[in-house]
């Protein structure tokens, strides 16, 4: 063999090893971002959406929903459904903190 081959047969090893390693370290961007929006939707619970953002706490969870039962079968569309629930829960979270500071600034400034 020459050593234009050999040095190609090197950098082929070397890649399909590097190639390999990250396959076997990287989790599917699904599962992380489904946990991210498993998260959301919990910090918004415990920030009073129940009571202040019902809709979008919902809309939050039906997504999730989906995007949990499309993960083994099309991962591109979990994703994105993870990514939907995720911005939903995030704005039932502020909605319930706009709605508490409203009540808090209502209570020291009460309207005549």
């Amino acid at each position: 063999m020459s050593s234009l081959h050999i040095t190609v047969l090197r950098a082929l090893a070397i890649v399909s090893v590097v190639a390999a390693a990250g396959c076997v370290v990287a989790p599917p961007p699904s599962v992380s971002e489904l946990a991210d929006a498993r998260a959301a939707i919990v910090q918004a619970e415990q920030a009073g959406a129940e009571q202040s953002a019902p809709a979008e706490l919902n809309a939050a969870r039906d997504r999730f929903a989906e995007a949990q039962q499309l993960l083994p079968t099309d991962p591109q569309l979990a994703r994105w459904r993870a990514r939907e629930a995720e911005s939903d829960a995030r704005l039932a979270q502020a909605t319930a903190q706009d709605a508490r500071a409203r009540l808090a600034l209502n209570e020291r400034y009460p309207t005549p």
